[in-house]
């Protein structure tokens, strides 16, 4: 990746913004688009930016009347936010005024605006804030030569620049299985990021063509592979429709390589990725007819983007299918990590906990069955939907993240984690519902049953795949960069929806 340093001009600005739009709009919204441009990202890490050219973005485009919006324009910042446009009496033109709110953080409210490049600079021209596209055959072109980027009220940018957008039509369709396929839950074995997984998952069979589950977990998403023999062999470069979570669109990519984590001077641990994309023709699974089982030793992605290596993806090693069948099981106690207390300059803390997909025995256990009681000091913690029981894999892309068994809780001022936080599980089958233990975790002393804990955490960073330091709350995959009061640094990865 290209990296440039770029001098920003900031002026006094006089904002007449639009207010922030963060429900989507009335009006039709125009299915599978695909979002393209050209931008910088300030890189946290060397303290200069970062270009990019970016490709099968997901796109969500409104169009009531005369009005259009598009949610997210600033690709590498998504805040769920959508900016305001109108289209041409003619509708061959889409034009956005700016400055146009984003978002408020730390009490400064940031905009986006319309930039122009000035030779090696970047400044808001108060004579030409208008982001203009032309429109035609459901495509959207940026034709004004500025760049969109947030900025402050001043007009100085923070260094995330979107230019030469394209939104068009993705033109490629999921493969479905048929109304005649039967299905079965499997159980799903498998490294990620080195450590193994599991989870459950549906495989459908229709004749020798079998459909799995996007192991990513993305809705309505299938694998198609066909059994020959001993072998299933799915072709690569699959298309497998959007991934909201990562805000890409994404395709089944045969892969080598792995993710190593090494020390690196100044940051401590760090993971290195070393996966590459291969040439071949398919992922194949050894192939088991009495059980139906299969599984492979290939490295396989599923992959934002079809021609390079996605900023996004999921990395599946050492891969099994087992058909599963479910038992009443009682679940594993779970274990309070750590608790970060206030984290200086981001108002907010963080508590892990780990939840075992295993029951006491050490087998594992449905996940999709399986749900949890937190409990900080006096009070239970409820979902922000008002949920006390909650589910395994339930997040809410801010306050309550899942990265396997990890599960962490993003907590304010306003409500401190000041002496203990217990967690309980519960795992139901038909009508019967066991439970661990409630373990107990002390804040103040940092032990779990008396124990001393000396793995508090000291200090949280949050990264992007890309290395851009991102907030806690961000969504798509981050990186968390914890180090504890006894010197060890963890890095954590999970997906902010």
């Amino acid at each position: 990746m290209k990296k440039t340093i770029l001098t920003v001009v900031a002026a006094t600005m006089c904002i007449a913004a639009t207010a922030q739009i963060t429900e989507q709009p009335a009006g039709e919204l125009m299915k599978n688009m695909e979002y393209c441009s050209k931008g910088m990202v300030p890189d946290y890490t060397t303290g200069q930016i970062s270009r990019f050219d970016e490709t099968g973005v997901v796109a969500h485009v409104v169009v009531d009347g005369k009005k259009m919006y598009i949610k997210d324009p600033i690709t590498h910042y998504r805040k769920g936010v959508w900016m305001e446009g109108e289209l041409s009496d003619d509708g061959t033109q889409a034009i956005f005024h700016t400055p146009q709110v984003f978002t408020t953080e730390q009490g400064t409210t940031y905009y986006l605006y319309r930039m122009a490049q000035k030779g090696q600079s970047l400044a808001v021209d108060p004579a030409a804030t208008d982001l203009i596209f032309s429109y035609a055959d459901g495509t959207l072109t940026q034709t004004d030569g500025g760049y969109l980027s947030i900025c402050n009220a001043e007009g100085r940018t923070t260094s995330y620049v979107e230019y030469g957008i394209t939104i068009r039509p993705m033109g490629l369709e999921v493969q479905c299985p048929p109304a005649d396929a039967t299905y079965s839950t499997y159980m799903m074995s498998y490294e990620a990021d080195g450590a193994p997984q599991t989870k459950t998952i549906n495989v459908g069979f229709s004749g020798n063509e079998v459909y799995i589950a996007n192991p990513s977990g993305a809705a309505d998403s299938w694998i198609h592979g066909t059994i020959d023999g001993d072998r299933l062999i799915c072709p690569n470069s699959q298309f497998l429709g959007a991934d909201e979570a990562l805000g890409y669109y994404v395709w089944l990519k045969a892969a080598e390589g792995s993710i190593e984590i090494i020390n690196i001077p100044g940051l401590g641990e760090w993971p290195v990725n070393n996966i590459k994309l291969t040439d071949a023709e398919s992922v194949t699974f050894s192939y088991d007819a009495t059980t139906r089982a299969f599984s492979t030793e290939e490295l396989f992605l599923v992959n934002a983007g079809n021609d390079k290596l996605g900023g996004q993806y999921y990395d599946i090693a050492k891969a099994s299918f087992t058909p599963y069948e479910e038992v009443a099981a009682v679940p594993a106690d779970p274990q309070v990590v750590s608790c970060s207390g206030i984290i200086e300059g981001y108002g907010i803390g963080i508590f892990a906990i780990d939840i075992p997909a295993t029951d006491v025995d050490g087998h594992y256990i449905n996940q999709e069955n399986m749900y949890y009681n937190v409990f900080v000091d006096d009070r239970q913690l409820l979902t922000p939907d008002g949920r006390a029981d909650i589910p395994y894999n339930y997040t809410d892309g801010q306050t309550i993240r899942v990265s396997g068994t990890s599960h962490t809780f993003t907590y304010t001022e306003a409500e401190p984690v000041n002496d203990r936080i217990g967690v309980q599980v519960f795992y139901r089958v038909g009508d019967v519902v066991n439970q661990s233990n409630l373990v107990w975790y002390d804040v103040k002393s940092a032990a779990i049953d008396g124990t001393e804990n000396s793995r508090a955490i000291v200090s949280t960073e949050c990264y992007d795949a890309m290395g851009h330091r991102v907030e806690p709350t961000a969504k798509g995959l981050i990186i968390r960069r914890i180090t504890y009061a006894d010197g060890t640094v963890e890095t954590m990865k999970s997906i902010g929806r």
